[in-house]
Parts: C-alpha cells; structure tokens; sequence
C-alpha cells in the first residue's frame, strides 16, 4: 500500500494547488485516507458515523422490549417500553504542521514529497490510536510549554487530551451499571501473567455485552501479548486459514473466537475487552492534507488535519485488567 501511496504522488506533483491549495488531488486523498486508517487497528474493527455538522447525537437503547407470559387466549399483552438515550458526538482536531527548506527537497537523494506524506499518515494514525485507547482529556499536570513535558506531565496540545480512550473510560467505575454510568467491574491481576483465566473473569464481568465471544476484542500491550503466545487456548493467526481477514496488530484469537489486539500504545500492566459494536467513531471533516511556499524564506510548508470524535456506546461494554506483570526495567 505505502509503494501505491509513493507512485501515486509522484504523479500528483505536477497537479499540486498553488500557495494554500490542497497538496492531494480528490482520489489520491482518498486513497491516502484509507492508507492511513489502514494503519489504525481501531478504524478496522469498530464502527464510525459520519458527522454532517459540528454535533450529532447518535441514538442508543438502554433497555430492550420486555417480553410477559400470556396465560389467557385473547388476553391483552401486558404493555412496555423501549428505555433510549443519546450520545453526543462533538468534533475535535487533530493537526500537525511541517516546514522544509526548498535546498532539502531539490537536493534530496528521495522524493521529499512522499517521505512527508508517509511520515504525516504514520504519524495521524498512531496519534489516533493512543487517543483513543489512553486518551484524558481530564490528565493532570500538564504544561504550556512543550519542553517541559515528561511522561506524566503532559504538554496542553498533547493528542491524548483530545477525547477519553478505552482504556481511561474502562477505570471509571464510580456510577451505576443499570443505568450505563460506569464500566464494568475490573479484574485485578495481582502482578501476575496475562492469562486466559483473566480474560474469562472480564468476559464474567461485563455480563450480558460478555456472552458472545465473537463479539468481543482484546487489546493488550506488548509484554502481555508476548506472555499468551503460549497458551493453547489462543489460535495464532498463522492457523486462521488463506481467506482470513486478519486487522493489524491482530496475533490470535482465544477460543479462535475473540479477537486479541497487541497495541504498542496500551499502557504496560494493562488491558482492555470491549464488545466489537461498543466503541464509536464520529467523523466530521477526512484527513485533509494541504501546503503552500513561504517565499520569504524559501520554505514549504505542508499541514495535515482532520476532525474526529470518539466515545463508547455502553460503558458496561469495557471492562479493564490492570496490575498485570510488567517488564523489568534495565539500566
């Protein structure tokens, strides 16, 4: 896909928009939007909605039809209702900026067109992963000054403030199950290995989203990932078959039903199950890729943006397991 990406915009020089104009003509965009989507497991697996203005309220069902035992023939059906609610989707930002002088292009071994492009769709699809699996938009310190910033001190532009990711939403344990205010009960790991008696605790508990296990999907970082490589309940994707569709960062499926996901952005000593239909992305505006010169100082200057939203439909849906044995650190 990256080599069709590369091909594709060495003939997309030529047509390149002048000062501001958009540095992608309409099918190339396209395919660079699906290049770079590609790349997030999360745009594979979950499903998104389209966003026709800065808002949408997107309907979901809290409580089903309740169905009685009629013991009368001809007796009248005892009445229910259908108990709704709706989520609001809000669009957010991400953008990121790049300048180069016109010396490094001209005199660039490679084509610096594509090597921007390839960094920008990198770049956009792991921001977008880490936001929406770690994501806090509540994420305390943070500071106005980039520099600054530190693994726990976050700079105030910093992609993982854009919305709540899986993981952050999946520790809110505080409100109700009944009526979906906090996610399901943890599962505490107790320091030891990612195993599949863990995984069947957290299907226990997100009850009925639990049931189905082709509908569930298993994020983990890599050090638990590495850790169920051996267990025999987990189907590498080596034995799915030749028409298996297979998402990236996907290495099995436990049971050869659930999904499980080894994410490089999901935090060490911890995981997190979800139903497939649970997580939901909004999309307002596509990845829009545009570039102008700046004469003043013989530079060009390319910026890459789009606007997004993301949430979870039933937080009851997430549960989390933390505390998981950990790398040691080395010096």
């Amino acid at each position: 896909m990256k080599k069709g990406i590369n091909e594709a915009l060495r003939k997309a020089l030529s047509t390149a928009a002048g000062s501001g104009g958009d540095f992608l003509p309409l099918p190339l965009a396209t395919e660079f939007i699906k290049y770079v989507w590609d790349l997030n497991f999360i745009r594979q697996l979950f499903p998104s909605t389209t966003m026709t203005s800065k808002t949408k309220d997107y309907p979901k069902i809290l409580g089903g039809t309740k169905v009685y035992y009629e013991s009368s023939e001809g007796g009248e059906s005892t009445e229910t209702g259908l108990d709704t609610a709706t989520i609001r989707l809000t669009a957010k930002k991400l953008m990121a900026q790049l300048k180069m002088s016109e010396e490094v292009i001209e005199d660039a071994a490679s084509d610096m067109n594509g090597i921007v492009q390839n960094n920008f769709a990198d770049s956009l699809a792991a921001a977008e992963e880490e936001a929406m699996l770690v994501g806090n938009p509540d994420h305390t310190p943070v500071t106005a000054t980039e520099s600054a910033a530190t693994v726990t001190t976050w700079f105030t532009k910093d992609h993982r403030l854009i919305f709540y990711g899986l993981l952050t939403l999946a520790a809110d344990i505080a409100g109700s199950i009944s009526n979906e205010t906090r996610a399901a009960n943890r599962v505490d790991a107790g320091g030891n290995d990612m195993s599949t008696a863990l995984i069947r605790q957290a299907m226990y508990n997100m009850g009925k989203y639990g049931r189905v296990m082709p509908n569930l999907v298993l994020i983990i970082n890599p050090w638990s990932a590495n850790q169920l490589m051996d267990d025999p309940k987990l189907i590498t994707v080596d034995k799915y078959g030749a028409n298996a569709i297979i998402i990236t960062g996907e290495f099995g499926k436990l049971y050869g039903k659930t999904r499980v996901i080894n994410s490089a952005y999901c935090t060490d000593g911890y995981g997190v199950l979800t139903h497939i239909q649970n997580p939901l992305i909004g999309d307002r505006r596509a990845i829009k890729i545009k570039s102008e010169d700046i004469i003043k100082s013989d530079q060009k200057r390319y910026v890459i943006s789009e606007r997004v939203d993301f949430t979870v439909q039933h937080k009851p849906a997430l549960c989390q397991i933390y505390d998981l044995d950990m790398p040691a650190s080395t010096s």
